[in-house]
């Protein structure tokens, strides 16, 4: 059911006990010096390593003996490097190096080193996760294939064991062990063979991995999405040809069934994005990124990440200013920039608060938001918010746009009556209760 690699870099993870381990032959390859062992899978395993000069930690992935002899592989091993390298943006593990040790002959990969876990990691802890927290992991990776694919590079194994994230929460795509260029031949697969994960891959992948391109991969990660809001996947089933015959069909239960905190704008998202026929799916990540923005429903910063490294991070600082603009549909569209600072109406903040149960929350509004909720009595002066590009957090009241907003009266507490006390009666107001207080005086002076 899985594919022929699979790699945990998760370094929070029990790992298991490698055969062979290459630190009881090796203690470096290159110019990098092995520390650890942080997973394996049927290509070779993966080590932390660490670079003396740069003082930078890696993950270095190792071609196993077993497959060092065969060609093909090894071809493999390097294509995975070649795509890596065209590839530069947040949400994707960066290659680093690729080579061959002279003193070992081992071939090998040097990646960033992401030092968080897993979706799948996750989903094992959770069984699903929070509705803003797997839209944001979507989003993130959706960015990712939008880059990915406009560099001719089809991923063809979306699945949350291969969506590493950040302590941050910055999700990043690894793993092009199976990755396509659509503009070269390929000869990585053999004609009607197919190849990825089955619970995760289109129809037309599981037929033939040579017909995969860029709406496959929108359908694995609506298979992910899927998976991480509802805690199944879209299609189970016992074995390959079970799964392969209900994609065929192309019928799955509505995520809304599954979990009912998914509205129907979500549902919508997710019929589109595993639609059977690739025709019928979201032909570009962009067109997916627009539908994701445009729900609302991705949490600014996922729950499960640390609210301090997150607010350090260059990258969520981003997303976190850039996230109020309007999504524009036609990408050719220059951003006219504005003559002077935009009004401190439309600037936009980040505000964090504890809920009652004590678990730290964030949520993004604009000033003018701000204001009309102190105004309402529904936001108190107390509580912390800083500016979408700023990093320190300060009492509204701290700023000068909420300084002189007045403030509702507070209800008055009244001292609680005894059983000897009888409430002081007093006529109310005629234009407010006239019909039913001359009723009252009618009944009493017929008595």
């Amino acid at each position: 059911m899985d594919t022929m690699e699979k790699t945990n870099l998760d370094p929070t993870q029990p790992q298991l006990a490698l055969p062979g381990d290459l630190l009881h032959e090796v203690r470096t390859l290159g110019e990098y010096r092995i520390l650890r062992p942080l997973g394996e899978g049927g290509m070779g395993a993966v080590y932390l390593g660490y670079h003396e000069g740069k003082d930078q930690q890696v993950a270095i992935k190792v071609l196993g003996e077993h497959l060092a002899s065969n060609q093909g592989y090894v071809d493999r091993f390097y294509r995975e490097a070649k795509s890596g390298a065209l590839l530069n943006h947040p949400n994707i593990v960066r290659t680093l190096n690729v080579g061959q040790d002279q003193a070992t002959a081992k071939h090998y990969l040097v990646l960033e080193f992401v030092d968080g876990q897993t979706a799948q990691a996750l989903l094992d802890k959770q069984g699903r996760l929070a509705l803003g927290d797997a839209v944001h992991i979507a989003l993130d990776v959706a960015r990712a294939l939008e880059h990915a694919h406009s560099r001719n590079i089809v991923h063809r194994d979306i699945k949350p064991d291969n969506i590493l994230i950040t302590r941050s929460g910055v999700s990043k795509l690894v793993d092009l062990g199976l990755a396509r260029r659509t503009d070269e031949a390929s000869h990585l697969t053999a004609a009607r063979q197919g190849f990825g994960t089955t619970y995760y891959m289109p129809y037309e992948q599981a037929i033939d991995a040579k017909r995969a391109d860029g709406r496959s991969d929108i359908y694995a990660l609506g298979s992910t999405l899927y998976h991480l809001v509802t805690g199944v996947v879209p299609f189970p089933g016992d074995n390959h040809l079970e799964v392969v015959e209900k994609k065929n069909r192309g019928d799955f239960t509505p995520a809304s069934k599954l979990n009912p905190a998914v509205p129907p704008a979500l549902n919508h998202i997710l019929a589109r994005m595993l639609a059977r026929e690739p025709r019928n799916r979201y032909q570009t990540a962009s067109e997916l990124i627009v539908d994701l923005e445009r729900s609302r429903l991705a949490a600014p910063v996922p729950t499960f990440a640390d609210p301090n490294q997150a607010l350090q991070d260059p990258w969520v600082q981003q997303c976190l200013a850039s996230s109020a603009e309007p999504t524009r549909l036609d990408p050719e569209t220059p951003i006219l920039p504005p003559a002077t600072p935009a009004p401190a109406p439309d600037g936009v903040w980040v505000l964090r608060y504890h809920n009652p149960a004590g678990k730290l929350c964030r949520t993004q509004a604009t000033t003018e938001q701000i204001v009309v909720r102190l105004r309402r009595g529904r936001l108190s002066p107390r509580i912390e918010a800083r500016r979408a590009e700023g990093k320190n957090y300060h009492p509204l009241s701290f700023y000068p746009e909420f300084k002189d907003i007045p403030l509702p009266p507070r209800p008055s507490r009244k001292r609680p009556q005894t059983e000897k006390e009888e409430p002081a009666r007093s006529a109310p107001s005629e234009a407010v209760a006239a019909p039913w207080y001359r009723r009252l005086c009618w009944w009493r002076s017929s008595r």
